[in-house]
């Protein structure tokens, strides 16, 4: 029983010298799965923002489409009222030279007013949406960055470490091992021990 103490003592150390580089690796390939995975996150994010950029770029086309189309129906619309009028004037027998008149300027005034007004409010609403698109773009830049930046290259100077570490120490106890070991010899011939004492 005394002789088998020392060999389970390396066999542990050994056991214990593989695990350790095991854990290592181990550890290394989950750190690079983790990266792998937020790389994989951060370039949905960055997909994602490029196409709220792109809707936001198709609002803003839209809101100035759909201002030019009401500007010209509001001249529109002003036009008819000015005809209106001019009818309503002439049927009351107004030769279109007097005050009675300056209501047809009115209402070309107040149309074009209008007609401006619809043309800043979209003006307005598509630049939001430009806005909008540039912060999207930003973030799908940063998102990629973050996604070429989240590679994990695996070092395993850890798992290099902990095998040079046991197996230093198995030598030690195998040069111990071998010098206590009953009937070893020293370099003058003479034994070196009685025994194991480890």
């Amino acid at each position: 029983m005394g002789a088998a103490l020392p060999i389970i003592g390396l066999a542990l150390t050994a056991a214990s010298t593989a695990a350790g580089v095991v854990g290592q690796i181990g550890q290394q390939n989950a750190q690079a799965q983790a990266a792998s995975a937020n790389a994989a996150q951060a370039r949905y994010q960055a997909q994602v923002a490029e196409q709220n950029r792109e809707l936001m770029r198709r609002q803003e086309a839209d809101a100035l489409q759909r201002g030019q189309v009401a500007e010209e129906n509001r001249r529109r619309v002003t036009a008819q009222q000015i005809g209106q009028q001019r009818a309503a004037l002439a049927g009351q027998g107004t030769d279109f030279t007097g005050s009675e008149t300056d209501i047809l300027g009115d209402t070309a005034a107040a149309g074009e007013l209008d007609a401006r007004t619809i043309r800043a409010n979209a003006a307005r609403e598509a630049y939001g949406y430009q806005v909008q698109g540039l912060g999207y773009g930003n973030t799908a830049a940063l998102e990629s960055a973050r996604a070429a930046n989240s590679t994990y290259s695996p070092n395993y100077l850890g798992a290099g470490a902990s095998l040079l570490s046991g197996a230093s120490t198995l030598a030690d106890k195998w040069r111990r091992f071998q010098q206590n070991a009953p009937g070893s010899l020293g370099s003058d011939g003479v034994g070196t021990g009685s025994g194991w004492t480890y």
